[in-house]
């Protein structure tokens, strides 16, 4: 795990295990930056593909055949012979796609380069991206979303390696902050948190993005607790407690997305948080 990380990015790292907990990975994502993206790619794979406990666990079979490039249902997409990649090619992905996996749960599609699908290659994918089988996965890498079409970022989530130092360090000291004051379940300080927050004109994005990298950093603390080591900093709150306040705090989150007002927001959270860690 700690090499994976090493590979990715901590912070990515946390993020997919995360979500592979919770099965909430997206079957279209677009991996954005400067990283080693095909790196990324196959961990996610490999988190789309684990049968460990705690996905992606890097040890069990499936782990290991993608991370080594071996595994039958996760294909790395190029065509050699081709400048661009190549209709052909496509629709052969494209037909693939509705097969049912060799031997995994998905079969995963990456795509190394993405300035390599030009509009009309992309226009083929786009009914398979939006429509096909549940089985079916599909990675996108490309230092910029832009060289996708919009229809095709319309149907993935977006993910931006080279933000995620740069958004951690950022938004470390008031998301552990607020960690401190769920563990301690501490009603009149989470009150005074989000009050502050109000106080300050905090913006929908900003207050988002707080939620996003608070419900990261519960879910760090969940995984250490359930013994897959890292950190954990909310030590004084059980498995239970800790899968609620996630809820929470990605629920909101994810209501942020559509305008909802951050006065609303900011004022019922507290509340919220405080009766949910206390079942």
């Amino acid at each position: 795990m700690e090499h994976l990380e090493l590979q990715t990015g901590s912070a990515l790292a946390g993020r997919i295990a995360l979500l592979a907990a919770h099965n909430q990975l997206s079957h279209a994502i677009i991996l954005t930056g400067h990283r080693d993206l095909i790196a990324a790619g196959r961990y996610l794979a490999a988190a789309m593909e684990c049968t460990g406990e705690h996905p992606p666990c890097g040890h069990c079979g499936p782990c290991r055949k993608v991370l080594a490039g071996i595994h039958p249902d996760v294909q790395v997409v190029e065509d050699r012979e081709h400048k661009m990649i190549s209709m052909d090619v496509l629709r052969a992905l494209r037909a693939d796609a509705y097969i049912l996996p060799n031997e995994g749960r998905r079969k995963v599609y990456i795509f190394p380069d993405c300035t390599l699908l030009d509009a009309k290659a992309q226009n083929v994918l786009l009914k398979v991206v939006e429509e096909g089988p549940p089985h079916a996965a599909f990675l996108f890498s490309a230092q910029n979303s832009a060289v996708l079409l919009p229809t095709v970022r319309s149907r993935c989530v977006e993910w931006n390696l080279g933000d995620e130092d740069q958004a951690a360090s950022a938004g470390d000291s008031r998301a552990e902050e607020l960690c401190a004051l769920l563990d301690r379940r501490d009603t009149l300080g989470l009150a005074a948190f989000f009050t502050d927050l109000e106080t300050r004109k905090i913006s929908r994005e900003e207050l988002q993005s707080l939620l996003e990298h608070t419900w990261e950093l519960v879910g760090q603390s969940l995984l250490a607790a359930s013994g897959c080591g890292g950190r954990n900093l909310c030590p004084h709150l059980s498995r239970r407690q800790l899968s609620a306040a996630a809820d929470v705090l990605r629920d909101a989150a994810a209501q942020l997305r559509f305008n909802l007002g951050v006065g609303h927001m900011a004022g019922a959270l507290a509340v919220l948080l405080h009766e949910r860690t206390g079942r």
